[in-house]
This record gives C-alpha cells, sequence and structure tokens, in this order.
C-alpha cells in the first residue's frame, strides 16, 4: 500500500498486441491476435484468415491496417486511455477497413 503520493501506482501504456486482443471482445471468437516483433505491433485475424496490423504511427496515433488491401485509420487515443474503449473503437474501425 502506498504511504505518499510520490508512491502510487503508475498507469503502464497499453501494448498494441494488448489492444489487438481487447478488440476481440468486440469482433467474435472467429478472429485471432498475435504478438507482433518485439511487442512493437499487435495482429489480428478475421475467420477468413485476412490480416489487419494494430500499431503505433510516427506521431503517436494508433493505426489500423488491413494487410491485404493496405488500406489504414489512424485513431487519436493515448496509451493509457480505457482499454476497452480503444478495442471498441478499433473494432468499428476493422469492420469498415474489412
Amino acid at each position: 500500500m502506498a504511504t505518499s503520493f510520490y508512491e502510487q501506482p503508475k498507469h503502464h501504456p497499453h501494448t498494441p498486441y494488448a489492444v489487438a486482443c481487447a478488440a476481440l471482445e468486440f469482433l467474435g471468437d472467429q478472429w485471432s491476435a498475435l504478438p507482433g516483433p518485439w511487442g512493437t505491433t499487435g495482429h489480428l485475424r478475421s475467420g477468413d484468415r485476412i490480416p489487419f496490423t494494430v500499431g503505433v504511427c510516427g506521431a503517436g496515433d494508433l493505426y489500423i491496417r488491413n494487410d491485404a488491401q493496405g488500406d489504414s485509420v489512424h485513431l487519436p487515443f493515448t496509451s493509457t486511455a480505457d482499454l476497452s474503449a480503444i478495442g471498441q473503437a478499433v473494432a468499428e474501425v476493422v469492420g469498415e477497413l474489412y
């Protein structure tokens, strides 16, 4: 238990893989998620085996890319935002990119 303000736990940023896993809750059971190398990306795969990449661009925004078509969308979330809300937004964008 923390005894002072300075000992309070810090919010750890969500990894792109954690975001991809959170999106699974909204995408359904035919989707899967895999971590990318060094945890820098997360990968979603649909039941049709269409791959999607979840990552962070150079400007610090979250992006979702349909790897089969090359289309992508950027989302202005911070890495400490509510993980469930990020997952839901990713699932909605994946639906648009599908």
